[in-house]
């Protein structure tokens, strides 16, 4: 039987509860043994001066999943070519996990939406089962989702239910409750001087105030 693994990638600038539950969720809801936390080495679409050093983030990720078995820290990005390309990532854990693990990639609506802005997201697709994730019911329609760009990669299957790549992977969407938590709406209040005490967990705020992170 094959190991069956989520991927979740973020710049995790911090962490914080939105990313937990939401993994969670995802891990019981399509039985995944562990989900990969995989905090971006060097993110392709964001400015470097905007992004917390990587060691920073790395090391409140540990910590805020440390309590989970079912959760992992995945730090294969540093050891990659910058900047971070989501498939490059996926080949590398194929390379280090072998064929007995099976890899879900789990994202937002958005950034699906958005993938064709991606480094060859066609290889993404090619690779593994791919979980969108949507905050507004899933009486969203999958296929009006996809990009411009990769419509003609995809099919829907009635049998399946889901969107299906010309590769033969599956792209699911589900939907999971609301916590109106941003990395940016944390970091605003740390530079106001503000309690973040219940949106993120306690060992990651110990280490934003020992290390005076986003003053």
């Amino acid at each position: 039987m094959k190991n069956s693994f989520g991927i979740l990638g973020g710049s995790f600038n911090p962490i914080h509860f939105g990313h937990l539950r939401g993994a969670e969720e995802i891990r019981q809801r399509f039985a995944l043994e562990k989900i990969l936390f995989i905090p971006t080495y060097v993110p392709p679409h964001k400015s470097p001066e905007f992004v917390l050093e990587y060691r920073h983030r790395k090391n409140m990720t540990g910590m805020a999943i440390n309590s989970n078995p079912g959760f992992i820290l995945e730090d294969i990005e540093e050891r990659l070519p910058a900047p971070s390309y989501t498939f490059r990532t996926i080949q590398a854990l194929l390379q280090k996990y072998g064929s007995d693990t099976e890899f879900s990639f789990v994202l937002g609506e958005d950034d699906f939406a958005n993938m064709n802005s991606w480094h060859s997201p066609s290889i993404i697709f090619s690779l593994c089962t791919v979980i969108v994730i949507t905050r507004h019911g899933t009486s969203k329609n999958l296929q009006q989702l996809v990009p411009v760009d990769l419509k003609d990669e995809f099919w829907y299957s009635e049998e399946e239910g889901t969107l299906m790549h010309k590769k033969g992977k599956k792209v699911y969407l589900s939907s999971l409750p609301v916590l109106d938590i941003s990395s940016s709406g944390i970091r605003s209040l740390v530079q106001q001087r503000r309690s973040i005490r219940y949106l993120t967990p306690d060992p990651v705020i110990e280490y934003i105030e020992k290390e005076k992170l986003y003053y």
